[in-house]
């Protein structure tokens, strides 16, 4: 009958000294403490390997740093490991390295990791570059960007978007989501994290309202653009803002587009205005060419702007200058304000023009390659 090993005390341990030679003291199940000719105490587990059946030796740490009952409740803990065929020491390396992937994958981390790869794809401009890394700086790395993605709940996320919906910044707020989960996705794709738990926090947030798409009924057009005119007459805004919503409503065009519209892409020889499309095209170079047939009420538009520019002695090479906006040309914004002083707000916006103009060539069939 194999003799039982009797317990150590904590009183025996303290009061253990070395003088000649190093000594060990056993506690039982492979627990034992080496007490060195420095007085140094240190405590071991003595194990056989699961997987080469040899006897080894872990290091369990210094005493009194390590408490005998610690040093029991970690013996204890390598034994159940060993019942299940697992060796203490890989166990620990293993839970090491996890650690350590952890701290080197914090969401601000894996986020600018897949930043840059983002940033070699072809539909992913400077501008949206810019943009997407300014809402991670705001909205994101201040208050999860430090946590291990591995560790980020649907809750964290959720509180960390709660002020974009309280402030009513639903667009922003909709956006944000969407690259959370592009980076959610990244790390899924490269083993980082096992499964995306953030897909679904977009359906905790109130929807975004369209506002950009606000738009009236093809009916409605004509007595628009009554009061447009009208509007114009009375000096509600002025004629460059006006021009240029009249020719969003000639040509179809992208708002930004009409805005910064050049006297150098338009050949009123032949009626076109060619210009270079940037958007989802970074590869090639100065984007790729559009090109718009100019309607005769389009080119007396575009010869009103310049017979205007020619009176107030506005020397640009924008069709629509603004001697006030840093980009030289009209904003946007000075459209959509016109359209308000005519309709009011919330019925109509340039992007609704658009809407208006495609919805009603889809109901007649028009292809949108002729």
């Amino acid at each position: 009958m194999a003799r039982k090993t009797q317990q150590l005390t904590d009183t025996q341990i303290r009061k253990a000294k070395a003088d000649n030679k190093e000594i060990t003291l056993s506690d039982g199940k492979g627990l034992f403490i080496v007490v060195a000719l420095s007085q140094s105490k240190i405590w071991h587990f003595k194990y056989t390997n699961p997987r080469t059946k040899k006897r080894t030796k872990k290091t369990i740490g210094r005493y009194p740093t390590i408490t005998l009952a610690q040093a029991r409740a970690k013996r204890d803990e390598y034994q159940a490991l060993l019942a299940q065929g697992v060796d203490p020491k890989d166990y620990e390396q293993q839970q090491s390295q996890l650690q350590a992937n952890a701290l080197n994958n914090t969401f601000e981390k894996v986020a600018l990791n897949w930043f840059e790869d983002r940033k070699l794809k072809p539909d992913f401009s400077e501008r949206t570059a810019q943009d997407t890394l300014k809402r991670f700086q705001r909205h994101i790395f201040p208050t999860i960007g430090d946590y291990p993605i591995t560790e980020i709940t649907p809750l964290m996320a959720i509180n960390a978007l709660k002020p974009l919906e309280v402030a009513g910044k639903f667009t922003e707020l909709s956006k944000v989501i969407t690259k959370i989960n592009e980076v959610m996705t990244y790390a899924l794709h490269r083993g980082i994290i096992p499964t995306n738990n953030l897909a679904k926090i977009g359906k905790e947030f109130t929807k975004p309202t369209p506002q950009g798409m606000n738009t009236i009924e093809p009916q409605e057009l004509e007595s628009f653009i009554t009061a447009f005119y009208q509007a114009k007459e009375n000096n509600h805004f002025s004629p460059l803002s006006f021009y240029a919503v009249l020719l969003v409503l000639l040509t179809g065009g992208r708002p930004s587009e009409i805005a910064g519209a050049k006297w150098a892409d338009i050949d009123f020889s032949e009626n076109l205005w060619a210009y270079r499309v940037q958007k989802g095209n970074k590869n090639l170079k100065g984007g790729r060419l559009h090109i718009v047939t100019l309607s005769r009420q389009a080119v007396a538009v575009l010869q009103k702007m310049r017979e205007i520019s020619t009176a107030l002695n506005l020397s640009s090479d924008f069709v629509f200058p603004s001697v006030t906006a840093k980009s030289g040309h009209i904003t946007i914004e000075a459209m959509r304000k016109a359209i308000i002083k005519t309709l009011g707000k919330g019925k109509l916006t340039t992007h609704g023009i658009r809407h208006l103009i495609s919805t009603s060539l889809n109901e007649r069939d028009y292809n949108a390659d002729w």
